[in-house]
């Protein structure tokens, strides 16, 4: 179920590697990729032992619970995968899917109503109605265990990795045009976050990326005689502020650039002096990894995920408690001998993810239950 190829985020980002690796790996199986849109039509055609199908659909819900039933019928699946949550009720075939977040049950003010209802109505029944079902972290997997959504004997721990682009070694002429597109500044401390959801046509706010807190932990570090500028990365970041109330004197030595292509993301963790996140619960925590396998010290929350996949090889801070974010800037931002160290810690932990591996331990239990 390729669906979820369309999002223009980090989940679509996990889906298109997840599956390339598969196909790769498994040669000996036949792959066809249900897709909603022809947007991502051609992804797979280099290789031989897969194929897309474009269903155009009324709706999500239509397209998981009826298209994909009809199609699967025709091509006589034997299996039923989806890298993100959801699967046909009504089929007899044997379903498995990867549980990505549990936000809505850690934090689930940060989420509309009806997304909180809809979630809590059918995914219990979507993890029953699985026959495996594949978690992004174990910090994940121990929430929604805790709140009675899935057994854990029932479930694997999978975790995911960073596109090939996502390395320490450095193209100074890409850099260099990168800096001049987007006007960054000689050093900086970078973050990359989102205000609104995806997903949704008419984007509600999404307090969960904690921006706000940011900016005042910032607006600290500046007062107490933090000389670095904040680059923030995200889509419609300013826009959001804006609307909770902050003005130009607010932004003083923030700079806002807006969504940056996954292609070019690299560039800029490479050119900071340090990253910083800061939101509420990650979990799994892709730009944790994005950093550290850049070569970009990082300041990361102690909640949900993000310790899991830091390893040690980052600042933690609680994201609740803007002193401790502003305290961490200042202690990472003046010592460029403690930067040095995590940059080396930080590529080193980098290496116990890959797509590689994700992919095996993800066609381990496909393989269990065909």
């Amino acid at each position: 179920m390729g669906r979820v190829l369309d999002q223009r985020d980090g989940l679509g980002l996990y889906c298109i590697n997840l599956l390339r690796h598969m196909v790769a790996l498994d040669c000996g199986s036949r792959y066809v990729i249900f897709l909603r849109t022809p947007g991502h039509s051609t992804l797979f055609r280099d290789y031989a032992n897969a194929e897309t199908q474009v269903l155009p659909a009324r709706s999500k819900l239509w397209w998981d619970q009826v298209t994909v039933l009809r199609a699967a019928r025709r091509c006589d699946a034997d299996l039923i995968f989806n890298p993100k949550f959801s699967i046909p009720f009504l089929t007899r075939r044997p379903c498995a899917f990867v549980l990505q977040d549990s936000d809505w049950y850690v934090n689930p003010q940060n989420y509309p109503w009806w997304d909180i209802i809809y979630i809590r109505l059918l995914l219990p029944l979507y993890c029953r109605k699985a026959k495996r079902l594949l978690v992004i972290s174990q910090s994940t997997l121990a929430d929604l265990a805790r709140h009675g959504v899935i057994h854990a004997d029932k479930a694997k721990v999978t975790h995911a990795a960073v596109a090939a682009n996502f390395t320490p070694i450095r193209d100074e002429a890409a850099l260099s045009r990168f800096r001049s597109t987007y006007e960054l500044p000689e050093s900086f401390i970078l973050t990359a976050t989102r205000a609104y959801h995806t997903g949704h046509e008419s984007s509600p706010p999404y307090p969960g990326g904690n921006n706000k807190r940011l900016l005042h932990a910032y607006q600290q570090y500046r007062r107490r005689g933090g000389q670095l500028p904040l680059v923030v990365a995200g889509h419609r970041i300013e826009e959001y502020l804006r609307t909770k109330g902050f003005t130009d004197a607010d932004f003083a030595g923030v700079r806002f650039i807006g969504l940056v292509p996954n292609a070019q993301m690299h560039l800029a963790y490479q050119l900071a002096e340090f990253f910083v996140l800061v939101k509420l619960c990650e979990s799994f925590g892709l730009p944790i990894l994005e950093a550290l396998a850049s070569g970009c010290p990082a300041i990361v929350p102690k909640t949900c995920a993000s310790p899991e996949v830091a390893g040690g090889a980052a600042r933690l801070i609680d994201p609740y408690d803007e002193e401790d974010i502003a305290r961490a800037l200042l202690e990472v931002g003046g010592s460029a001998q403690s930067r040095s160290q995590m940059r080396e810690r930080g590529l080193a932990r980098a290496q116990a993810f890959n797509w590689t591996e994700t992919a095996r331990r993800t066609l381990a239990v496909l393989n269990e239950i065909a």
